[in-house]
């Protein structure tokens, strides 16, 4: 029989079970480790989509500030808390964001910061969480084991508006910009076309002047062309652009009258953004241009009826100052003549416009329904927009469902004219101080342009904006 002691220094000198405390030791170690990979991984996995949620939330508020017209910080707000919940379901994940999370301001890009702004429409901060603060953050399952329960995940995204400076001040075609012979292009100024851009010979490109297309074999010249167009080669970019502009006016129909005129209206409001219009502050004015033969006026719908050379007689009572002035011409075959200055007024119509002798545009808009070829076209001393050297105010805009051609001679200061068909103008564009040609087919233009960068006086162009993510 074995002595007690014997017993105890047998115990004592076994080594059955000895890697169980290290085993328990490596056991901790191998679930820290295990952890930092199951668990970062899933951290990593709830913070990208934490982040793809804050940058799909903060383009949906910006885009619904931007393109919807009755819509308020609030109602975008709405939207984009809406489609912040199809990402991440609060029943799942809990709340990741609300209203307050959203900020609206404005993006300094000197500064790389985000200023707060309720009332902007310029850019948007949009902040996702999963934090204790929210009562929903990310819990761990190995690293539980070494003391590490939770982690809190914070993601945030700005978007702002921009609009590509070519749709600043240039020549935009969505499939050809012809331009000839003996111009001259200076810096800031652009010339982009969605297909080909063809040029003849002895043009002149300052450096900083962009011509750009989305395929160098689309550009058309002569042989000798590097040679005869100097600045030429340095100039070109490639690229495509959505020309937002021109999508939305083809959205606009030409019949009937009463559908057209709202829906051109609707597109114009939505184009023209921190009060542009802010010098339209009168009741809206209905005018019938009959043949010749006018009728007495409806005085319930302030109906008035007028011969067609309504607005070459000046009369008072054809356009209403300050006002959206609605002109309805009774026949396809009608003309409406401008044969002096019209300043401070939005004219919407069905009718075929020309600018005569004398015709000019200052502070204002006209539209047209009109889809023919030349449904706008003006002679040699046509003027849109004010004579002013760039400076601030006095633009103005035209906008057709069809095309314009102009003389020789056209002078246009911070001006911008948009068109579904092609916009054409002659020779000798000398007086184009501040210029936005853009057209769903071509522009085309011919000799003896000189083609600068106002940068001023343009702040009345319509556009519909683009929107980058800056943070």
């Amino acid at each position: 029989m074995m002595r007690p002691f014997a017993r105890f220094a047998k115990f004592g000198a076994s080594e059955d079970g000895a890697m169980t405390a290290g085993g328990l030791i490596f056991l901790v170690i191998f679930l820290a480790i295990g952890g930092l990979a199951v668990d970062v991984s899933n951290a990593i996995n709830q913070r990208t989509q934490l982040q793809l949620t804050a940058d799909a939330t903060a383009h949906a508020a910006l885009y619904v500030r931007n393109y919807t017209l009755t819509a308020g910080p609030a109602d975008a707000k709405t939207s984009a808390l809406a489609l912040g919940e199809e990402n991440m379901p609060e029943s799942f994940y809990g709340k990741v964001l609300s209203a307050a999370d959203i900020e609206f301001g404005v993006w300094d890009r000197a500064t790389r910061k985000f200023i707060p702004d309720p009332n902007s429409r310029k850019a948007v901060r949009v902040a996702t969480h999963r934090d204790e603060a929210g009562n929903n953050e990310i819990a761990t399952y190995l690293l539980k084991f070494a003391g590490f329960g939770s982690w809190n995940v914070r993601t945030s995204s700005v978007f702002e508006t921009f609009v590509p400076l070519c749709l600043r001040e240039g020549f935009v075609a969505e499939n050809l910009v012809d331009i000839q012979s003996n111009n001259s292009y200076f810096e800031g100024f652009c010339i982009h076309s969605n297909d080909v851009v063809s040029v003849n010979s002895n043009n002149y490109f300052e450096e900083g002047t962009v011509v750009s297309m989305p395929d160098s074999t689309k550009l058309e010249m002569p042989n000798s062309g590097y040679d005869t167009n100097e600045g030429l080669a340095e100039a070109l970019r490639y690229g495509a652009m959505q020309i937002r502009l021109i999508n939305a006016l083809k959205e606009v129909p030409d019949s009937p009258y009463a559908t057209g005129v709202t829906a051109m209206w609707n597109f114009l409001q939505l184009a023209a953004r921190d009060g542009q219009l802010d010098y339209i502050t009168a009741t809206p004015r209905q005018v019938t241009i009959v043949n010749g033969r006018p009728r007495p006026a409806d005085t319930s719908d302030d109906l008035v009826e007028a011969t067609r050379d309504l607005l070459d007689r000046n009369d008072s009572l054809a356009l209403r100052p300050n006002a959206v002035n609605y002109l309805y011409c009774s026949s396809t075959s009608m003309q409406l003549q401008i044969k002096q200055l019209l300043s401070n007024v939005v004219i919407i119509t069905n009718c075929q416009v020309s600018f005569g002798s004398g015709g000019a545009l200052e502070s204002g808009l006209l539209a047209t329904l009109d889809t023919g070829g030349t449904s706008i076209s003006g002679s040699s001393d046509t003027r849109i927009g004010q004579k002013d050297d760039c400076a601030k105010g006095g633009g103005a805009q035209l906008v057709s469902l069809g095309g314009m051609d102009f003389a020789a001679g056209i002078s246009i200061n911070g001006g911008q004219l948009i068109a579904l068909k092609e916009i054409a103008f002659a020779a000798n564009g000398e007086g184009m101080r501040g210029a936005s040609i853009i057209s769903g087919d071509t522009v085309s233009g011919t000799s003896n342009m000189n083609m600068g960068l106002c940068g001023t006086g343009m702040e009345r162009n319509l556009s519909l904006d683009y929107f980058r993510m800056v943070e």
